[in-house]
């Protein structure tokens, strides 16, 4: 039961300082950041121990380093699904709540601590301003493009593909699900390094939904179990989708956003409101940084 502490020890802590916001690939992040990556954006948590940001692989006029209150805006808006495509959608807080448990408990103290500040205040934000937003989630956007009785292929085990599983459940859906490790449900179940062995032999009509990056190889082998694929819905990053050269109608993420962009989201006025509470909230951090000379680690004590 023995090993070091490295909350006891300030040289193995990784103290943050600043982040760099930016989509998904668009420039390599300084070696040493704490990444956490979604299918649209990358956020690197710079710390003590991070190279230089000044770098001409850099773009910064589109990626600022940015610190202290504009920092913890950016982020909290981030979390709080207002800088979404789906304004409000709560997708993004759970792939943060995600993030920060793949922490490290010691060394990444710091960021943990500031992680649970940020979920605090997002959970305010939301309850005060953001109630009936995200209405348009990315299950029920998917559930619409699917007929009923349709056979589903689903692929990915994280909280994405979960929404997704959760929206169609209570239709008359067969779901198979598809991933790189085994999960306890109710749904069939198959891992994708089992896919070329033919597990499945389906001729029901079927539905391809995408929700976790996956190789080409592995979705050819999948869709080659199902004779009779009908529709493919891909939610990959643009950076991370591929052709298909099955006989099936392809509905992106960019077309599920248009879809979620073409209706009502709320009213303005409540958006305005969560942003300046936001902005805010952002100050405050900023003048507690004044008496805080350590870092976000010292301010998030």
């Amino acid at each position: 039961m023995g090993g070091a502490r490295y909350d006891h020890d300030p040289v193995r802590l990784r103290l943050i300082h600043q982040l760099i916001h930016q989509s998904a690939s668009a420039a390599p992040v300084p070696s040493g950041a704490i990444l956490w990556r979604t299918c649209l954006r990358e956020v690197a948590f710079l710390t003590e121990g991070t190279d230089s940001p000044d770098s001409e692989d850099r773009d910064d006029a589109n990626a600022p380093v940015l610190t202290d209150a504009e920092a913890y805006t950016l982020l909290l808006e981030i979390v709080c699904g207002l800088r979404s495509p789906l304004v409000g959608e709560t997708e993004v807080q759970a792939q943060f709540k995600a993030f920060l448990a793949s922490l490290d408990r010691w060394r990444d103290a710091p960021l943990l601590r500031l992680g649970q500040r940020v979920l605090a205040d997002a959970k305010v934000i939301r309850e005060r301003h953001l109630q009936g937003f995200g209405a348009h989630s990315y299950g029920s956007l998917v559930a619409r493009h699917v007929p009923e009785g349709r056979r589903i292929i689903l692929v990915g085990t994280g909280a994405l593909a979960a929404e997704v599983a959760g929206s169609l459940a209570s239709t008359r859906h067969t779901i198979d699900r598809w991933g790189r490790r085994p999960v306890d449900d109710r749904h069939v179940y198959h891992l994708l390094s089992t896919a070329r062995d033919r597990p499945v032999e389906s001729v029901d009509p079927a539905t391809l939904v995408i929700a976790a990056p996956a190789s080409q190889s592995d979705l050819l082998a999948v869709a080659a179990c199902y004779s009779q694929l009908r529709e493919i819905i891909d939610m990959r990053a643009s950076d991370e989708r591929s052709a298909f050269a099955e006989d099936a109608h392809v509905t992106t993420l960019d077309d599920l956003f248009v879809e979620a962009r073409s209706g009502s989201t709320g009213p303005v006025s409540r958006l305005s409101a969560a942003r300046r509470d936001i902005s805010s909230l952002g100050q405050a951090y900023g003048r507690r940084e004044e008496l805080h000379p350590f870092g976000w680690d010292d301010l998030c004590a």
